[in-house]
Formats: C-alpha cells, sequence, structure tokens
C-alpha cells in the first residue's frame, strides 16, 4: 500500500458494489509465505521477507543456495505417502486440506498474525477429490472443482464461511479479537450450482475488483461451437451469469492488479498477460482488450520441466508487484523428474518479483524484474508451490 493511501485512507468495494471511504490506520509488515513438499512425508511453510530477498539477489552466486536462511514457521505431516495438500487463503489465516481426497482427515487453519494453528471444518464430501480452485471474496471462501462430479455429472460449488458477529461488519478479519472460533467456520453447499456439467472444465478464473463477482471461463471438449465461454457469479445475489463466448487469456487464477486496472495472470506459454476487466453486468461477443510484455517469464528450459509436472504460481503483493514462483528440475540432477525426487536438493526454486507498467504506446512492460534461486527438495511431482502474500 502506497504511502497517500496510508495517509488519506483508502478507497474500497463494500461488497455490494458500493464504493466507500475507510481510514485505516498502519497496518502490519507484510510478507511471502511459500508453501513446498521440500521434506520427506509433508509439507512445509516458509515465511520469506521480500525486502531481504531482493537484497541477496544483488550478490554474484555461481550456484543457487541450499535452501532459506530461516526455518519454516510450519512443518505439516502427510497423512499417507505422495498425498497432495491444498492451501487455500482467506484474509490472514491459510486453510490447509491435509488430504483432499479423504473426508476423515482434518482441514486445518494457520492464523499469519499469531502463528497459531487450528482444526478447522473438515471438507464437505462433495468436493472429495476435486477441490483445486479457491476464491476468497469477502469473508467467504468459494471452492470449486474443476471438473465435473462423477456421482453428480455437475461441479461442486461449497462455500466456506461463519455467522457474522453483530456490528463487526467485514472487520473481523482484521481484529484478531473479532475473529470467530474455528466452532463457528462451516462448509455450505451454493445453492445456485454452476451452469455448466459434464464434459466442461475450468480453465481461468478472476475476482472483479467490485469484490463480489467471480469471473469463470470454461472450455467444452465435445462442443465446437461452444468450446469455450466465460461465466459470472455474483456472491451477493447468489446468480449466475452467462457473459458470452469468450475466454480469460490466462490459465489458472488472474488476479487484480489496481495499478493497472487490469486482471493479471499466467500463460502456459512462460508470458505474464494482463487483460482489461469485464464487466459483470454485460453480455460480449469478443474477449477484453489483453495484451503481453515481450519477455518471457517462466518456461525458458522447456526440457527442466514435464508436462506432468507443476507450473509457475503467481501471487499480486500490491502497488503493482507480484510474485511468480516456480520449481524446475535442478542442472546435473537425473535428467527425469521423477529420479530427481526426494531428500537429494534435485530441484530449483526460481522466486521472482516484479512489477509491470505500460509504455507510452500502450505495450505491456516488466519493471524491477528480481530473481533469486534456492536448491529445494521435492516429493510430489504434480504438487504446484503454494504463494500468499499477507
Amino acid at each position: 500500500m502506497s504511502k497517500r493511501q496510508l495517509e488519506q485512507g483508502e478507497l474500497t468495494y463494500d461488497g455490494t458494489g458500493s464504493k466507500r471511504s475507510r481510514i485505516i490506520g498502519p497496518t502490519k509488515r507484510k510478507h511471502l509465505y511459500l508453501a513446498l513438499d521440500d521434506c520427506r512425508n509433508g509439507f512445509r511453510i516458509h515465511k520469506i521477507d521480500v525486502e531481504s530477498l531482493r537484497d541477496t539477489a544483488d550478490a554474484y552466486l555461481p550456484e543457487p543456495i541450499v535452501g532459506f536462511p530461516d526455518p519454516a514457521v510450519l512443518w505439516l505431516a502427510a497423512p499417507a505417502p505422495q498425498c497432495q495438500m491444498k492451501f487455500m487463503a482467506l484474509g490472514g489465516n491459510i486453510f490447509i486440506a491435509t488430504n483432499p481426497h479423504c473426508g476423515q482427515t482434518p482441514t486445518l487453519v494457520y492464523d499469519t498474525d499469531t502463528a497459531l494453528l487450528s482444526i478447522g471444518p473438515r471438507l464437505p464430501s462433495s468436493l472429495l477429490p476435486g477441490l483445486d480452485i479457491a476464491v476468497a471474496a469477502g469473508n467467504t471462501l468459494y471452492g470449486l472443482s474443476s471438473v465435473h462430479s462423477v456421482a453428480s455429472e455437475q461441479h461442486p460449488f461449497e462455500a466456506l464461511t461463519w455467522q457474522v458477529a453483530p456490528n463487526t461488519g467485514g472487520e473481523l478479519m482484521k481484529q484478531p479479537s473479532l475473529r470467530p472460533s474455528m466452532d463457528d467456520w462451516s462448509w455450505k453447499s451454493v445453492a445456485s450450482r454452476p451452469p455448466f456439467g459434464k464434459g466442461v472444465r475450468i480453465t481461468s478464473y478472476a475476482l472483479h475488483p467490485d469484490g463480489r463477482t467471480i469471473f469463470v471461463t470454461v472450455r467444452r471438449d465435445a462442443d465446437p461451437v461452444r468450446a469455450k465461454g466465460t461465466y459470472g457469479f455474483d456472491t451477493v445475489r447468489r446468480h449466475w451469469r452467462w457473459l458470452g463466448p469468450w475466454a480469460l487469456p490466462f490459465q489458472g487464477q488472474g488476479h487484480y492488479d489496481d495499478e493497472l486496472g487490469a486482471w493479471v495472470g499466467l500463460r502456459d506459454d512462460g508470458y505474464v498477460c494482463s487483460c482489461q476487466v469485464a464487466s459483470p453486468n454485460a453480455r460480449r461477443n469478443v474477449a477484453p482488450e489483453w495484451n503481453m510484455p515481450r519477455e518471457k517469464l517462466f518456461g525458458r528450459v522447456s526440457e527442466r520441466r514435464t508436462p506432468a509436472g507443476p507450473r509457475a504460481t503467481l501471487a499480486y503483493m500490491g502497488d503493482g508487484m507480484f510474485c511468480l514462483v516456480e520449481c524446475v528440475v535442478r542442472h546435473g540432477a537425473e535428467s527425469e523428474p521423477e529420479g530427481a525426487l526426494g531428500d537429494r536438493g534435485g530441484f530449483v526454486l526460481h522466486i521472482s518479483t516484479f512489477g509491470l507498467n505500460r509504455s507510452h504506446k500502450g505495450e505491456l512492460q516488466i519493471q524491477g524484474h528480481v530473481t533469486i534461486s534456492r536448491v529445494v527438495s521435492k516429493h510430489v511431482l504434480t504438487f504446484e508451490p503454494a504463494v500468499f502474500w499477507m
């Protein structure tokens, strides 16, 4: 957040689409929280100071440093070998589905403000085993599966929320004394089911800057006439709307950059792109205008990646700054990624911070790009590093 915003307050959305001015005091210093499968039979969450991270990039190092200077803030034992965990963020909390394939294992909640770990509600059966999309809107975390359920041929759609206490509004996440206990959290099915089902895959999604509308792009493999399209879900009215036969230009999650006034996301070809924000209330037949810079940010050495392996992960840090995390096979390690798995430091984690702006010609440009690399171990080939700014 900029100095001007701290001094004059910030313009926010109240969750209904209306803007309001809110005067705020000094905020805590934020950090990157990085979840990795870098320990045997488990996962760790690392807390990283961005300023220190950028300082280390100035030094010339012939080889990447092994590991991180500080111990992980949280170690998590996996309930089963090769078990993936799902990490999701809501406010200052990181929710951890310890085994998204089993409803008997608990969901853990790590509070980054207090460093306390609590037991939260179990995943609903409808999200087993397909929880791979999580979007925070207001004080609610929405969980979706990118593919349909075999049992119902519908895409599961659940909401993690609590009963808001009187006179607290949306300030619960910002005031620890007002935060609900874990007993107050619960998953509830969203009554308005996604208007797409069997044979449809969600490929990208983003939260509109109104704070209430989730945009979802889907692809239909068996329907060439409507092979792609975008829907909007209004979290206040609990209503889906068909927005047109167009697709968001990125893969996975897009992030709204208030400096650019655009969504920003990653493409599978290694580039970052920005996309003009579309109206949540109007149908259109063509995609919003989008562009990308000339520089490629990840996937530069294709032979060090694998189609079965994870793609890069992007997080928005505010003030026009982003963090990109990519895990690749280390040079000199096994030629096949599977052979580099285990406690052997067979992978390199690239952590990049950068900003985006537009030239006088309107071209998207990368600025302040800094990358540091760390040698890490990896145990689950398909696990994507999770990164949060909080």
